[in-house]
């Protein structure tokens, strides 16, 4: 079987102003494409290459989280969880590409998040990405304040692409706030890391203006 590679974003100067679009910080750290068979995860990278000796311990973090017998799930092997010394990563489960032999590239967005939900259990060192709607300001500048520089802006319509760059999965740097909400200063306490590149590659956005 060929591994699926995961989806790719387009980069965005623009601002969403849309209640038909879903938010979420842009993890940094190893896109990974994880495919759960009766208990047992294997893994490939954003290339489609095996990565099972790589991210062993991702495979085991994922071991038991996933309530299905057959899943493909895209996801980010993280650190920017982690509050330890050294830090320690975990899985950050973004999209479901496949749930019990069915491909889901046809289905909505908002369908396979719901569907994620309901089949990865989260848990120290699996998590779902958190995806919020608008008014965003104050999660930008929380994300922001965490170490995060950009956002993905993701169309609670749009399909999933293997391999290829989707304008409706948009990849927006987050600006500068004069002054901190207080959101905010309550994430910055708790964060405190520097600000990391977020690791998916992107291309950038045609013209097009998105209201």
């Amino acid at each position: 079987m060929s591994e699926i590679l995961p989806q790719l974003s387009t980069y965005s100067s623009e601002q969403i102003g849309s209640v038909e679009w879903l938010f979420e910080p842009c993890w940094s750290g190893d896109r990974l494409m994880a495919r759960v068979h009766d208990g047992r995860v294997t893994l490939s990278d954003n290339l489609g290459q095996v990565a099972d000796t790589a991210f062993a311990e991702a495979a085991r973090a994922l071991e038991r989280m996933v309530d299905a017998d057959e899943a493909l799930i895209d996801g980010i092997w993280t650190e920017q969880l982690s509050e330890a010394t050294p830090p320690r990563a975990s899985f950050v489960a973004l999209d479901l590409v496949e749930l019990d032999g069915q491909a889901l590239h046809e289905v909505p967005y908002l369908e396979r998040r719901r569907l994620l939900e309901s089949v990865v259990r989260e848990g120290h060192r699996v998590r779902i990405s958190s995806a919020v709607r608008m008014p965003v300001s104050s999660w930008l500048e929380a994300w922001r304040s965490n170490g995060f520089d950009f956002y993905f802006a993701k169309h609670m319509n749009s399909r999933y692409r293997p391999g290829e760059f989707a304008e409706d999965w948009l990849r927006i740097r987050i600006r500068q706030e004069k002054a901190p909400t207080p959101m905010g200063r309550l994430f910055g306490r708790l964060g405190g890391r520097p600000p990391r590149a977020c690791d998916d590659v992107g291309r950038a956005a045609r013209g097009r203006k998105r209201e």
